[in-house]
């Protein structure tokens, strides 16, 4: 153990770390903090403990957040996840002086992409064309042409700038929802989440991108399905509990011009259990589905860790914190998704 001027602040992580990441580390603030892992952790050490990073995706990392271990680190100031969303976290066990950031951005391009071949999936009819032409029809459909178009992005943070940025190259008009409704680059407005209906009307597209709170809870419900255009396609790479399940599958089925595009969901499966949910949603043929994929390319691992490491580093440099999260968004969430159950 480190001793006197010696002693160095920890960041303990159960993420194996590359040696860019651990070179990363090692700069701030002149090598004043370390990389430990839980298991190279002494008792006398646990005072020294700053910063948490983790996948919060994955319960055998969130195990270390509970209450018991938690209690081991008096000094803890930061829990930094490497995934966007921190909804997994129980924020009810959280001491109140601790701060948890998602890592806002780092998947914002990955995602962006994906979320247009889902959308030109629909919009240029590629699923039935080739279902027909493969029996021999040869027909085309009426397509969209998305240029010109409104898209609505729910969530004008990382994810929905990244979609803005790609849709600006296809000459769309680009609409935000945010919390505050505060003005967001490549958007041509930003409006605060009271006044989603006012532009959810508008739309010929809407992509979900937003964090999953008590706020945004079942927020798309059949109300707001209602108010969308009749042949909008919906895409949500947030997560499932943002759309109430069982209205969408009703309008998607009264509604056969209407399309929707899945990347997240209510239900994931454990490891060696099939995939399955509530509702038929892939007899429709309106409906695509992906298994939470969209965020997964080579890089991505790479470009996660920078991210995080990057906003332990304002925490050092006592700067502003990317994706701060405010703990009343989370409190009584999970409650609310076992009652939706």
């Amino acid at each position: 153990m480190q001793r006197g001027s010696e002693l160095k602040k920890i960041i303990l992580t159960t993420r194996p770390l590359s040696p860019k990441a651990e070179a990363l580390l090692m700069q701030l603030k002149g090598s004043s903090y370390e990389p430990r892992s839980p298991s190279n952790l002494n008792a006398e050490d646990r005072s020294l403990v700053q910063v948490i990073l983790l996948d919060t995706a994955r319960p055998d990392e969130l195990q270390l957040l509970s209450v018991q271990n938690l209690a081991r680190f008096p000094n803890l100031r930061l829990i930094q996840s490497t995934r966007a969303g921190v909804d997994s976290v129980k924020f009810e066990d959280l001491p109140p002086n601790v701060m948890i950031c998602g890592n806002v951005g780092a998947y914002g391009d990955q995602i962006a992409e994906h979320v247009f071949g889902m959308i030109l999936y629909f919009a240029r009819n590629l699923g039935t064309l080739n279902q027909a032409l493969a029996k021999g029809i040869w027909e085309i459909p009426r397509s969209i042409f998305l240029k010109g178009k409104t898209i609505l992005l729910l969530g004008a943070g990382g994810i929905g700038e990244s979609v803005a940025r790609l849709a600006s190259c296809y000459g769309m008009r680009t609409l935000g929802v945010n919390t505050s409704g505060r003005q967001v680059p490549g958007f041509e407005r930003v409006v605060a989440l009271e006044k989603l209906e006012e532009v959810l009307k508008d739309a010929d597209i809407v992509v979900i991108a937003l964090p999953l709170t008590i706020k945004t809870f079942q927020l798309i419900d059949e109300t707001k399905l209602r108010v969308m255009k009749p042949a909008c396609i919906l895409v949500n790479v947030a997560r499932g509990y943002i759309i109430d399940q069982g209205a969408l599958y009703e309008h998607l089925k009264r509604n056969p011009d209407f399309k929707c595009a899945l990347d997240v969901w209510w239900h994931y499966p454990k490891v060696g259990e099939n995939f399955s949910e509530k509702y038929p949603f892939f007899e429709l043929p309106n409906f695509l589905g992906t298994p939470h994929s969209s965020g997964h390319v080579p890089e991505t691992e790479e470009i996660a860790l920078d991210g995080a490491i990057e906003n332990i580093g304002r925490l050092v440099r006592n700067e502003p914190l990317k994706g701060l999260m405010n703990r009343n968004d989370y409190l009584g969430l999970k409650e609310l998704i076992t009652r939706a159950d």
